[in-house]
């Protein structure tokens, strides 16, 4: 078991530093955001910060070495509970239980802290009645609330609390941490990294995923489909493809990924820089021959406006059946509404 401290975080510089120095100072606040995609490390760093918060040692909080800390490694720690979602959403009846626990005294230390996985999915009862605890704080508690999307959340919320954003790690910084992990250097790892947009839980995920390249491929077939000007085709293998909104992620990534290597290659004509390696070279060109540098960013930008779409709980399936029709209409010229 890797026991992790503020050390093992790469990448959050800033955000690592105002954290200890809340500690050092005793100025730790009342309510805290972690905002990111999932695996960009919220949950640890969130793990790391409530075991400090309590640690007994003098320096070099958490120290691990304290009855606190150990406990908190464990998992036995009684004055650091952890709430997630029931279901799709957080529940109004687990806010009112939260709200009876924090009522009282933290049993052994100076602070309760409570880690909120998936804040961003409470209703709006659950938030109203969050809100109250956050307006009318009682005892020494703690909130440290882990989101994808804080903007889901009300705005009195987020008010209320210090807001942190998890930064995308650079490739060295993910290959210090990978390694660090286990995993040896080579053509798998390269692969991993690259496809992860600098999030290290997307390149732990790849790396163990056995049915990585396989879904590359079902991706490259759709982007064929869309070559032949086959409308139908394509949104067959999408609903092929597309089984839950952690599906359309991944296939958007790879689409991101793939038409910013198509500009590359527009500018470079090397294939040394481009994020896809996976993917088959002559594919690439036949976008790259085909294709303007100003109808290149036109779908650069609705993947990103899918992205952003699906952030705030549009219709995933929808969202990426419209984005395929539009790169067939940006590649097949507007007559593709009417190809099949």
């Amino acid at each position: 078991m890797i026991i992790m401290d503020f050390d093992d975080i790469v990448g959050q510089r800033v955000l690592v530093e105002s954290l200890k120095n809340a500690i050092k100072r005793n100025m730790v606040a009342n309510a805290y955001i972690f905002n990111g995609p999932k695996g960009s490390g919220k949950k640890t760093l969130a793990d790391i910060f409530a075991r400090a918060i309590n640690c007994k040692g003098s320096d070099n909080k958490p120290c691990n070495l304290c009855s606190s800390c150990k406990k908190s490694i464990a998992g036995v720690n009684p004055d650091i509970m952890y709430i997630e979602p029931m279901g799709n959403s957080i529940k109004i009846e687990q806010i009112r239980k939260l709200i009876s626990d924090v009522s009282v005294k933290p049993f052994e230390n100076t602070y309760r802290v409570i880690v909120m996985k998936n804040a961003d999915s409470m209703t709006i009862e659950s938030q109203d009645a969050f809100l109250k605890t956050l307006e009318e704080p009682e005892g020494n508690n703690v909130f440290l609330l882990l989101t994808e999307n804080y903007n889901a959340l009300l705005p009195t919320i987020v008010s209320r609390c210090q807001v942190y954003n998890m930064v995308g790690l650079g490739k060295d910084d993910m290959k210090e941490l990978l390694v660090k992990h286990g995993y040896k250097q080579g053509e798998e790892l390269e692969i991993a990294i690259d496809n992860s947009n600098g999030i290290i839980g997307r390149a732990l995920e790849i790396l163990k995923d056995e049915g990585f390249k396989q879904l590359q491929n079902e991706y490259e077939n759709i982007l064929k489909q869309i070559l032949e000007g086959s409308r139908v085709e394509t949104l067959i293998l999408s609903d092929k493809l597309l089984n839950s909104k952690e599906d359309g992620v991944k296939l958007l990534s790879f689409l991101l990924n793939f038409f910013r290597d198509i500009l590359i290659l527009k500018d470079l004509e090397d294939n040394k820089y481009i994020i896809n390696k996976t993917v088959d070279f002559s594919l690439l060109k036949s976008y790259r021959d085909n294709m303007t540098e100003e109808e290149l960013f036109e779908i650069i930008d609705n993947i990103k406006q899918t992205i952003s779409s699906m952030e705030f709980n549009v219709s995933y399936k929808n969202s990426i059946d419209n984005l395929f029709l539009k790169i067939l209409e940006v590649f097949n010229g507007k007559s593709s509404r009417s190809t099949v």
